[in-house]
């Protein structure tokens, strides 16, 4: 026997749907806002990087450091030969720290955006992914940091004092190194999220992921030979096969979300029969 049912409102016009949400300009009036909130703090944690500017250059010498193993060696190989080179210098760690300070309120600003749009499961995935999202980042800069430049710059060093060279390190070009090098691994440790959330969604079932398991692999030694400053034998695979485990463990949670998903599915649908009935 089917319950009986309320008949459906009617549909409300062009006037009641303006009424009860925000209009394209609306919108695009409070993405400016955010846009303008972002830039803010992202000049604001500029500006902070900017008074400890001396400090934080010396926190960046702890990879070549580690290679030498002695600062006086550290400020005798490190150069600068072009008179604005030093400019470049302060620019790029500016930027880093200025990008690290302020991205928790980016992501902020962004889920404050986008949660209006979405239901309550849905604003209930997006805070943690928000967290996951800086959480990654850092972990990505600090893997970087401490682990791959150390490792290939000692190795950089050690050949040269083998073949019996002189080895110089231009400032900005170091610099360069470890700002850039740092940031592109803290965006790509975003991948594992991305997958998890392509899965949530739907559009990526965990099965493909498991079937591209090898391409996937090799995909990663070729991007890491391009992404790892020198790309020697110490780095890449140490790069690889860090990059690889995070795939790993995006189909290891991906599998968790599915499952979780066809029990939400389930449950809903036991709901349904028990109402219809």
């Amino acid at each position: 026997m089917t319950a009986y049912r309320e008949p459906l409102e009617e549909e409300p016009n062009d006037h009641d749907l303006s009424d009860q949400g925000m209009s394209f300009l609306e919108h695009l009036e409070e993405f400016r806002w955010t846009v303008a909130r972002t830039l803010l703090a992202f000049i604001i944690g500029v500006g902070l990087a900017t008074l400890f500017i001396g400090d934080i250059a010396e926190f960046l010498k702890l990879p070549i450091l580690s290679a030498y193993g002695s600062s006086e060696l550290v400020d005798e190989n490190l150069i600068t030969y072009r008179p604005m080179g030093v400019i470049s210098v302060f620019i790029q760690i500016a930027v880093l720290s200025g990008l690290t300070l302020s991205m928790p309120f980016a992501l902020y600003f962004l889920a404050a955006f986008i949660a209006p749009g979405l239901t309550d499961k849905e604003r209930g995935v997006l805070r943690p992914a928000c967290f996951a999202a800086f959480l990654l980042f850092l972990s990505g800069v600090a893997f970087a940091f401490f682990v791959i430049l150390p490792l290939t710059l000692s190795f950089s060093v050690r050949l040269n004092l083998y073949f019996g060279f002189d080895l110089f390190w231009a400032a900005s070009e170091y610099y360069s190194m470890v700002v850039w090098f740092s940031l592109a691994i803290g965006a790509f440790f975003q991948f594992p999220l991305v997958i998890v959330i392509l899965v949530y969604l739907g559009v990526i079932p965990v099965e493909k992921l498991k079937s591209i398991r090898r391409a996937v692999f090799v995909g990663l030694m070729v991007f890491s030979a391009f992404l790892t400053p020198g790309g020697d034998f110490i780095s890449l695979p140490i790069t690889t096969a860090f990059m690889y485990g995070l795939y790993e463990l995006a189909i290891w949670v991906g599998v968790r979300v599915e499952k979780k998903k066809r029990e939400g599915a389930l449950e809903d649908w036991d709901d349904w029969d028990d109402w219809d009935e």
